[in-house]
């Protein structure tokens, strides 16, 4: 027994400073949330089958043709970590080797996000970023300039590995489904859902009725304020979908940590992110950005379609749908006659606008039970005498029943919605 003891303390360091030592000649990048987050897109192939990290070379093909290996490729897959402490890493070591070329030939990098290793690069080359507005990290700076530039900037060259990648195991899953169901037709769909209202059940109700299977990709948004976070989104979507939806025919892909599809300002992404999960179409709505539609003999096109029609992805543009209280329906511009003046417009910004003031949106624009969920999680323990208020004014079973928010909000609305004393 006191061999084996003597065996392991040999294995293990001496003492705390050697421990110490060993954390310290650790190379490790410490990235945020929105790094991660498009990192995991790369590494499980959701923007193409190439998933290493690019160097100079490739990113002046791309400049030059616009993809790499015949893969169409808008951004170069080129990243130059943020933070001076990164960049003062990657300038010493650039400057033991006196060359782009690294030796040894490689150099492994841990990826650390909230101090955790969550991947690692196995990098063969370091080099200062001449095209930062090709790289994909510069993908969601279209609209938004306020972020330095990273020009001359260090980057990394290499292999890229992600730990225990949620999207990865989606994205299989998703591929394994379509599988073994056989499903031919393949539909996609990005969604903000800032709130989820009648027009996007609508939307999805309408795209799975002419497909045999569904993906909704869920996007953050990009302004922080004025929006419902992203969890209560994804919460309110997958109740819609595990209530109303047929099972087995949808798969929600939460895009919770990158912001190159916020407010859809990158529908190219959107269209190889939606080709490379498995989809051969793509529904977008009319007033979806980016896309300069535009009328040529009484037919609608997009700057998409070409890249739609390289990728071999049908497209599908939605037109605009309102709420017309002649036709008392759900309709659009293609089939309703009547006057703009009839419309009930779903607007996210005035629907969000009635459920910060804590107040529920009629039900001919959201669900009930979406308005429900909503104002539980903005206004938490909002009623001191819920279950007295709720008594009083809802009728019972004649039996103790304990009742939440949620339900207070659901048969709130139903007394709305009660005409005969109008």
């Amino acid at each position: 027994m006191a061999s084996q003891n003597k065996e392991k303390s040999k294995k293990t360091p001496a003492n705390k400073n050697e421990a110490s030592k060993a954390l310290k000649n650790a190379k490790i990048i410490n990235i945020n949330e929105d790094e991660y987050g498009t990192l995991e897109l790369i590494a499980s192939g959701a923007l193409g089958e190439h998933k290493n990290l690019a160097d100079n070379d490739i990113i002046k093909q791309i400049a030059k043709t616009g993809e790499y290996k015949k893969q169409l490729m808008p951004y170069a897959f080129s990243f130059a970590p943020s933070g001076k402490e990164n960049q003062k890493m990657l300038k010493n070591l650039k400057a033991k080797t006196n060359t782009d070329a690294l030796k040894p030939k490689t150099i492994a990098f841990d990826l650390c996000l909230n101090g955790k290793i969550a991947g690692k690069i196995q990098a063969s080359n370091i080099y200062n970023l001449s095209h930062q507005n090709l790289s994909i990290f510069s993908a969601k700076n279209i609209n938004f300039t306020k972020e330095k530039s990273q020009n001359n900037a260090l980057a990394i060259a290499g292999e890229l590995s992600i730990f225990s990648s949620k999207l990865a195991k989606i994205k299989t899953q998703i591929a394994k489904t379509i599988k073994e169901r056989n499903y031919r037709k393949i539909t996609a769909i990005m969604l903000t859902a800032d709130p989820l209202h009648r027009l996007h059940e609508r939307l999805i109700r309408m795209t799975i009725d002419k497909a045999d299977f569904l993906i909704i990709f869920l996007v953050r948004t990009y302004n922080i304020q004025g929006r419902l976070s992203f969890d209560l989104r994804l919460e309110c979507l997958r109740y819609f979908c595990d209530n109303y939806l047929p099972s087995g025919r949808v798969a929600i892909v939460p895009f919770e940590n990158t912001t190159i599809f916020s407010d859809h300002i990158n529908p190219v992404l959107e269209v190889i992110t939606a080709k490379n999960f498995g989809a051969n179409k793509i529904v977008i709505g009319q007033n979806h950005a980016g896309i300069g539609l535009f009328y040529d003999n009484n037919q609608a096109n997009t700057l998409l379609d070409e890249v739609c029609e390289r990728l071999g992805l049908e497209l599908i543009v939605m037109p605009q749908m309102f709420y017309c209280e002649i036709c008392h329906t759900l309709t659009s511009t293609k089939t309703c006659p009547h006057g703009d003046h009839h419309h009930i417009k779903y607007s996210q910004a005035t629907l969000k606008e009635l459920l910060f003031a804590g107040l529920m949106p009629p039900a001919i624009l959201m669900r009930k039970k979406i308005s429900a969920i909503i104002l539980d999680a903005l206004y938490p323990n909002r009623f001191k005498s819920l279950q007295r208020i709720y008594d009083d004014l809802f009728a019972n079973r004649g039996i103790l029943e304990k009742h939440d928010q949620r339900d207070f909000y659901e048969q709130l609305m139903r007394l709305y919605q009660t005409s005969s004393l109008n």
